[in-house]
């Protein structure tokens, strides 16, 4: 039985977090696994660190000649790594791994991690990854998807098979790695936290807008941002420095930075808003109701799958400043024993349906199924 497994990722930043655990599981089931991806310096040592064989074979951006650049370096390391199996997460690595995957005849077992305005955009970029989708999934071996719309949309556009495919809860959770844990450094006042990449998508200029309508009435609010600015994206998404640094000389937002470790974050928030347009299946809210942590999220596909409004937090309107600003008062207005309640809720609920274990539990049924038939 082949025993060489080789992860294609966006950024390696992802396998050091959400794909850490399912890196390690297949590690310890006697898996030799190759990572490739790209990075910071200090992003690509922590993953050696971390034990991980990693081959940073860079991005790509939508010119011919750096895809063919990206696709070239892609079979290289795929031949290089004598791949049995390959699995892909993202976008990119879903579209042109399974180009090279298929011209080498390597089962390939691709994650949808979301489709963001996939379905909708006019924008010529989404357009050709549509085209593209219906040509390179269709000889995938496995079609992972983290929520049932995804996965309607992909079968009701046929480019996918419905035997191909299978629903499952994004990465998961380790309940045990993200559980409640004291505060470390409470602020004064209530203190909001939005987690997530500094990209349009995520809502952050709906939170950044919510915090002004907010701020005066609540002067000691707090509204946090965490992570990382975010350049592999379509340039009209993508929140620029000089956006930043004016919320913070305006005085409504503070920004933390981005963090190897979110928990001691979410642990000092008394509540975690995601306005998210979309989501595969947020792993911002997995952690945080895994923390027992209250959060506002978007009533749309990848959050309302997790957040039960009024339960485990609350859901405001997709792109609606006012309305999330009016769930932020209304988070605030809560009495703590109330928000504790909400935070408890969210763990049971966490454990309960989206337990990383019946993630890795699926590659790894999945996998072994594979390379028998193979």
């Amino acid at each position: 039985m082949g025993k060489n497994i080789v992860i294609i990722e966006n950024h390696i930043i992802s396998t050091n977090t959400v794909r850490q655990n399912l890196t390690l599981a297949l590690m310890a089931e006697g898996y030799q696994v190759t990572v490739l991806s790209t990075g910071s310096e200090k992003e690509l040592a922590l993953a050696r660190r971390k034990g991980f064989t990693v081959v940073d074979i860079g991005t790509s951006n939508t010119k011919p000649t750096e895809v063919l650049r990206y696709v070239v370096k892609l079979y290289q390391a795929i031949k290089k790594a004598e791949a049995d199996i390959c699995l892909t997460f993202t976008i990119r690595p879903a579209i042109w791994g399974n180009v090279v995957t298929r011209l080498l005849g390597i089962p390939t077992i691709t994650n949808i991690t979301g489709i963001g305005p996939l379905a909708e955009s006019n924008s010529l970029i989404y357009k050709i990854a549509r085209t593209l989708y219906r040509f390179v999934l269709q000889k995938t071996a496995l079609v992972f998807f983290q929520n049932k719309d995804d996965r309607q949309i992909f079968l009701s556009k046929n480019f996918v098979k419905e035997q191909q495919t299978q629903t499952i809860p994004e990465s998961g959770v380790d309940y045990e790695y993200f559980k409640p844990i004291p505060r470390t450094n409470k602020p004064e006042g209530f203190v909001f936290l939005f987690i997530g990449r500094l990209i349009k998508d995520k809502g952050i200029l709906e939170y950044v807008e919510a915090a002004k309508i907010l701020k005066d009435n609540y002067p000691d609010m707090q509204c946090q941002i965490l992570g990382p600015y975010y350049s592999q994206n379509l340039k009209e998404n993508i929140i620029t420095e000089k956006q930043i640094v004016q919320w913070l000389d305006d005085g409504i937002v503070t920004h933390l930075g981005a963090a190897d470790d979110v928990r001691p974050f979410i642990a000092d928030a008394d509540c975690i808003v995601l306005p998210s347009y979309r989501e595969g299946m947020s792993n911002v809210l997995l952690e945080s109701g895994s923390m027992q942590k209250p959060c506002i999220a978007s009533d749309t596909t990848g959050c309302n799958d997790i957040i039960v409004d009024q339960h485990t937090g609350l859901l405001c309107a997709v792109k609606n400043a006012t309305d999330l600003a009016i769930k932020m008062q209304q988070m605030m207005s809560f009495s703590e024993a109330q928000r504790q309640q909400m935070g408890i809720n969210a763990r049971e609920r966490v454990i309960e349906k989206f337990a990383k274990k019946i993630v890795v539990d699926a590659y790894l049924s999945a996998i072994e199924r594979l390379l028998k038939i193979t």
